[in-house]
This record gives C-alpha cells, structure tokens and sequence, in this order.
C-alpha cells in the first residue's frame, strides 16, 4: 500500500497538472502544498455614488483588469482645481500584477484619467475601439506618454485573454459616442458582466444596432455577476432614438433659413456630429468648427474612420465674414457652460471671430450635466440679452440622452439573469433606485450589492463577501500639480474667496516692538473711506496689544496665535465675518532676523 505521504504527492502533481492545461488556476498551493481556493475580487475606485471618474479593478490571484479610468471635474467647493481622478495607490502598489486596461468609450468620465494612471504605472496595454483608442491617444501625446503604451484595438465580438485569469469578450452597444463597448469577463469562478454606458436604440444613425443577440447569448449561458449601470434609472420607459434628433434639427434648419446658424453639442458626440454636417450640406450651408476639443475631435473621428466630412462645406472659422448668414452653421463648444469655452464668450462679447446678433440662432443639443445648470443657464440669458434665439432641450427636442431608462436595464437584467447584481454609474440614489428594480424583477435583496467608492468585495461563484475598502478618494489635479492640493488648502482657499485676508507685519527685537504692526486687508471690507481707516487703525491697536501681552517671554509662534485670536474675535464681535489672518513677525536681534 502507498504510504499517505505518497498519495498526497500524487494528488498534488495530478491537480497541478489540470491547473496548467486545463485553466484550472482556481485551486493553487500555498507553501506547505495545502489546497487554497482563490477567488475574484472587485474594486471600486470610482463611478459609483457620483457621476463620473469611472474605474473599476478586477483582481484574481496575481493578476488584474482595469476598466476604465475616468475624471470628474471640480464641484464649486474645489476652487482652482482643473480635474479629479481616482485614487490609485492601490493599482501603484499592484502595478506588477497588472494585465491590462480596458476602455469601454471615448468619454471623459472613462478616460480623462489614463494619463494619469500611465505616468503611475509605467509600459501599459489599452484595450479599445479605434476612436477611443485615437482619443485617449490624443491625451496621452499632450501628456508626453504615449511612448508608454501599446494600443490593441478590437471591437464586436472580440475577445483576448489577459493572464491565465482572464478572458474578455467585447459587445458593440449604442451610446452617445461610437466605439462604444460592453464587456463580459470570464474569471475562474465565472462570468462577470459589466454594461458599460449603453441605451437601446433600434433605429441609431448607422445601423449598428446593439448586439442584443450576443448579449442573450452569454446570458443563456450563465452570468455570475452583472454590474449595470444606472444614470437613467429615474426615467421611465426607453431612451429616444437619435433619429428624432435628426428630424428636428433638420426642422430647425428649415424654419431658420434666413437665419445664422450656431449649435453646440458634445464634441465626443461623433454620431451627433455627423448628422449635423450632412444636416448643413443638405441645406447648402457651409459648416466653420470653433473651439479646441471640437477641432481635435472632428479630425480624430475622421482619421478613425468614424466621422465623413467633405472639406469642400467646411471654412475656417477666421474666414467667415464674408459668407452670408442663410449659408452658414457653426460647431462650437460649450454645451455646458465652461467658463473658457468657445460659447461662453461668444454670449459675454468676449470672442473676436464671433458676434452674436439678432439674426443668429443657437441650437443647445445637449443636457445639462448634474451642477452645470446654473452656468448653461447665464450662457443662454447672455445669448437672449445680444438678441438671439435660443433652442435647447427643455423647449425641442433637439437632444437625446445616451442612457438606458428602467425598460431598458429591465431589458438587459432580463437576457442576462444573473446570479448577482451590482448597480453602476450613478449617484447613490441611481444605485439604491437601480437594486429596487431589478428586485422587482425577482431578484433577490441579499444578491444585490450596492457599492461606495472604494469597496471589496469577492466572488467565489456562490458567494459575494463584502471585504471592507482599498485605499479611495479624490486626487486632485491643479495645474502640472497632482494631488498636491489637499482639503487644507481648499479649505484656504474657500476662506479667501468668502471671507478675505488680513496681513499684519511687525518686528520686534529684545522684547520690544521696534516696527509698529502694519495693515493689509483685502476682500474683508472697503478700506477706502473714513469707516475703514478707523478699522485699519483699530486692528494696529489690537495687534500691538497682542504682541505686547506675550513679551516677557517672547516666542514667534506664540505671538501670531496672540495677534490672530485678538484679530479673529474683533472680526466676529463687530462683522460676524472670519477673514485669513496672516501675522507677519520679523524678530530682529544682533546676528540674525527670523520671520
């Protein structure tokens, strides 16, 4: 008989044989040869309980997948900031596990941020169609990384293996972009679903309709997690096609035919875009592009082959004097009221090559994205106040969201039936509302998994565990400066703008004041009359007073924390205002003077 020693040894090169040609890489040894079942692990450092910043980690063993890696950009509380990105010192301490990134879409929300994360992690392979391969390409190339990556382009019906772990099929879906893509990944432990941003159009532009087919397919086959996203859950019934777009575009171009024509729209809106030149040839109107991104992305999505322009019907937009108004439709930015943008100028006279008039109508096919409101809003009052008209969304339809309403995701939770569910892309309440619905749908409550950014959890095809949180929160980009901006200094910053500034210089040597304190205010009250010269004079006497209470023992910090608490209830005795104070103490003795 073999001895248990024997038999063991044997068990374990039998297995070990299956693990390595049978993708059995679910069972692995630890040192002392013990049997250890491995399981998935999906992290969630963005895109959920907000809008935008889109990343999700996928880990298995050694091994993992990023999808996406989007920005947001900065809410009124983030003065300065140009950008937020995710997290990612998780991915920095990992970088050696990492396989590769997967990009669903061309939008900013998917990735704005895969500069960023290429300048972290070194070579990288992306994963794309051929227009968000050549966006993020454009991105990479201002970043000065582009050398950094190896682009590998697919499309419907795709799939690469990634790893021993990994295998990725892609999915044509419809979506306000091209190019746009799910993504099924089969793991060890199962088949995990990830929707990507999506709407069920059936009459889209191009005839590429979703692969629903496909999509029915892998759910007959068994999803262990579908992760679906969510922004549109709060609307009832199905997204409009872009086909009604068109039509009242096209309506509009009739009844402004005597008119100039300006419209403003996402410039990733390729399918947009291309309507709206075959729109303006069909009127016989020449088409002059305005702003950056707009320029940028017209010939990305010409060169990709997703966008056909005839360079005949298209002037530069210094050469349009001379073209009368009923012959002319111009491309702008600034659909969402971007203080810099091409729009927002134009509206406060502010734009050379542009002059807004009485005889100019401007066609807003966008929506407000959530806290832009307010600026759209000025950009059109502005618009009104020069004597233009002014079509947007709430009064035409001259707009369609690329997200799924509830018959949709109850449209794809449907085909799929998963054993789990995880809502996506939306704020917490698109998330809670998303898990009520698809649990009316039969779903169990104790199979759904509402996430927060950074959130665990692991599958092991029977299971979900949550595993507690990753390293997670905003990194902030200002200028060339990433994440050297924390809450501090935003806190500063919001002091300034609400509240001002208040500086006072003194210097002191051998515990007497030799430099009576100065004086300067600003954004705290008008110091330009008699009233503020009494405060000025007022808060010397005050800061004299505090440098003179600390003199026995004279020491630098002791005195600024004196003069800034005398100063601090002065202002909120008389103002109920709390303005910065800076004291400025230069200590001068015989050798030296510290400030």
């Amino acid at each position: 008989m073999f001895s248990f020693d024997i038999l063991s040894k044997i068990g374990y090169y039998i297995i070990n044989l299956y693990r390595q040609n049978f993708f059995m890489t679910d069972i692995i040894f630890d040192k002392g040869r013990n049997l250890i079942y491995m399981k998935l692990k999906i992290m969630f450092l963005g895109g959920v309980g907000e809008i935008g910043k889109n990343m999700t980690v996928f880990e298995y063993g050694d091994e993992i997948v990023i999808l996406d890696c989007g920005v947001s950009f900065p809410t009124s509380e983030m003065p300065g900031i140009d950008l937020v990105i995710p997290d990612m010192t998780y991915l920095k301490e990992n970088k050696n596990k990492i396989k590769g990134i997967l990009l669903t879409h061309g939008h900013e929300d998917h990735i704005g941020g895969v500069p960023f994360l290429v300048k972290e992690l070194g070579k990288t392979t992306l994963y794309g169609t051929r227009l968000t391969l050549a966006l993020v390409g454009n991105k990479l190339r201002e970043h000065n990384v582009e050398e950094m990556v190896t682009y590998k382009e697919v499309g419907d019906r795709t799939t690469v293996k990634l790893g021993k772990n990994f295998s990725i099929e892609f999915i044509h879906v419809s979506h306000s972009v091209a190019g746009s893509l799910a993504v099924a990944i089969t793991t060890p432990v199962g088949v995990v679903f990830h929707t990507g941003d999506f709407k069920i159009d059936y009459t889209p532009l191009h005839g590429e309709i979703m692969n629903l087919t496909r999509i029915a397919e892998i759910g007959k086959k068994g999803v262990m997690c579908l992760m679906s996203e969510s922004t549109n859950v709060e609307r009832n019934g199905y997204t409009m096609s872009e086909s009604v777009v068109a039509e009242s575009l096209d309506s509009l171009f009739t009844e402004n035919a005597t008119r100039r024509i300006l419209i403003t729209t996402f410039s990733s809106n390729v399918d947009r875009l291309q309507q709206m030149f075959e729109i303006a040839k069909r009127h016989k109107r020449k088409v002059a592009l305005s702003g950056r991104s707009m320029i940028n992305v017209v010939d990305t999505a010409q060169k990709a082959g997703y966008l056909t322009v005839d360079k005949d019907w298209v002037v530069d937009i210094n050469k349009i004097a001379n073209i009368p108004d009923h012959n002319l439709v111009i491309f702008t930015t600034g659909s969402q009221g971007e203080p810099m943008s091409a729009l927002t100028r134009m509206a406060s006279g502010e734009f050379n090559k542009v002059t807004i008039g009485k005889n100019d109508t401007i066609i807003l096919s966008s929506s407000p994205i959530p806290g832009n409101e307010r600026d759209i809003y000025r950009v059109i009052n502005n618009l009104y106040k020069l004597g233009a008209t002014v079509v947007y969304s709430a009064i035409d339809e001259v707009h369609v969201s690329g997200h799924a309403c509830k018959e949709e995701l109850k449209l794809i939770y449907t085909l799929i039936k998963p054993k789990f569910f995880i809502p996506v892309h939306g704020e917490y309440r698109h998330l809670s509302q998303h898990a009520s619905l698809v649990e009316e749908l039969g779903h169990k409550r104790g199979k759904i998994f509402i996430p927060e950014i950074g959130d665990q959890i692991e599958l092991d095809g029977n299971k979900l565990i949550y595993k507690g949180k990753v390293p997670n929160g905003n990194i902030l980009i200002d200028g060339l400066g990433v994440g050297d901006v924390g809450n501090s200094i935003l806190k500063d910053r919001l002091a300034l703008s609400e509240e001002g500034v208040i500086i006072v210089t003194a210097a002191v040597w051998a515990g007497k004041i030799v430099a009576q304190p100065q004086v300067i205010t600003r954004g705290c009250f008008y110091a330009g009359d008699n009233t503020g010269g009494a405060v000025i004079d007022e808060l010397k006497r005050l800061s004299t007073e505090a440098l003179t209470s600390v003199m026995p023992k004279f020491e630098i910090n002791a005195a600024k924390q004196a003069v800034i608490k005398q100063l601090r209830s002065y202002f909120k005795k008389n103002f109920q205002r709390f303005p910065m104070i800076l004291p400025i103490i230069m200590v001068c003795d015989l050798d030296k003077t510290r400030i």
